[in-house]
């Protein structure tokens, strides 16, 4: 079984075809340790899918699904990590609406932070650019800060130059700027941007087909606030639910996603409800996999399934 077949057979559908020219070109980069050819400058290792690449998992059968490899407890079903960065759970993931279809950007938050989930753009490589630039923005501003450590930061720099040079090589062309320029001009970027129909509390928003939504009668504004004080908002569920019996799933999904960083076992259970019934509707049915799966195992004591097994006395089959 090739990689590209087993990762399909693991997961249950197939990555984007950027994921695979990415691995390609972090193997030009460091063949003798993919996984970890951006840690020297960014501090970034590569996760999940990509472990599977590496052959990680040839000849082992872990008890825990692949779905929750690397999967942080906020994570929206749509989030599937991809790289892990520095402290306070920093971690990007390609963000699939529906994974059948392969189509969505690339984003990344902070597990240990605030749950706002940003835009890197619609490939690894942008990604990746992203951060590299801003790496480079910081340097430039702690480097005026703190002189005394110039030399470390030139050295930073001079890594990212060398990176950006291999991305220039590899990748696509343009975007000529760096630094603070290229963050300002590139940053949150993403052909999805212009299919998103309704907005929601982590940022990334609802992308469904035309005709889908139908919108709650509380405005954002009143709605954050209800959610966030009622214990029971049974009210705005039960509208929820009766815009998903006349058709209009994307109402029930966007509520959903309102409610699912919210916590309390009630407003938790209305969020699974109404994710599932959305997904169920829109045919998503990899998504309604990963949050049952999800669910089931939301308090892991490690996003990596190897170690989580270990942990809770689970081991392989």
């Amino acid at each position: 079984m090739n990689r590209r077949d087993q990762l399909r057979s693991l997961y249950g559908f197939d990555f984007p075809d950027d994921l695979f020219r990415f691995w390609e070109f972090v193997n030009r980069l460091q063949p003798l340790d993919p996984l970890r050819a951006f840690f020297d400058p960014l501090d970034i290792v590569l996760v999940g899918p990509f472990e599977v690449l590496a052959g990680r998992f040839d000849g082992r059968s872990p008890r825990l699904s692949p779905f929750l490899h690397w999967r942080y407890y906020l994570d929206p079903p749509e989030f599937f990590t991809v790289l892990a960065g520095r402290g306070d759970g920093l971690h990007w993931g390609y963000f699939l609406d529906d994974p059948v279809t392969a189509e969505g950007c690339v984003a990344y938050y902070y597990a240990a932070d605030v749950f706002e989930v940003a835009v890197s753009g619609d490939s690894l490589f942008e990604a990746v650019r992203l951060e590299l630039e801003e790496t480079y923005r910081t340097c430039l501003e702690d480097r005026s800060y703190f002189p005394q450590n110039a030399q470390d930061y030139d050295e930073t720099m001079r890594a990212v130059d060398v990176l950006r040079a291999d991305l220039f090589r590899f990748a696509t062309g343009g975007r000529p700027e760096t630094g603070d320029a290229y963050v300002e001009k590139h940053g949150g970027l993403s052909a999805r941007n212009t299919r998103i129909v309704v907005e929601t509390m982590e940022g990334l928003g609802v992308v469904t087909p035309p005709g889908t939504y139908r919108p709650l009668s509380l405005p954002d504004k009143k709605l954050r606030p209800l959610l966030r004080k009622q214990d029971d908002p049974v009210e705005v569920v039960e509208e929820a639910r009766q815009a998903l019996r006349d058709g209009f799933p994307a109402t029930a999904l966007k509520l959903g996603k309102e409610l699912w960083p919210l916590g309390g076992e009630r407003k938790t259970e209305y969020a699974y409800e109404l994710l599932d019934a959305a997904y169920a509707a829109l045919g998503r049915e990899v998504l309604r996999q990963v949050l049952r799966t999800h669910r089931e195992h939301r308090d892991l004591p490690s996003v990596d399934i190897f170690d989580a097994e270990r942990e809770t006395g689970n081991g392989e089959a």
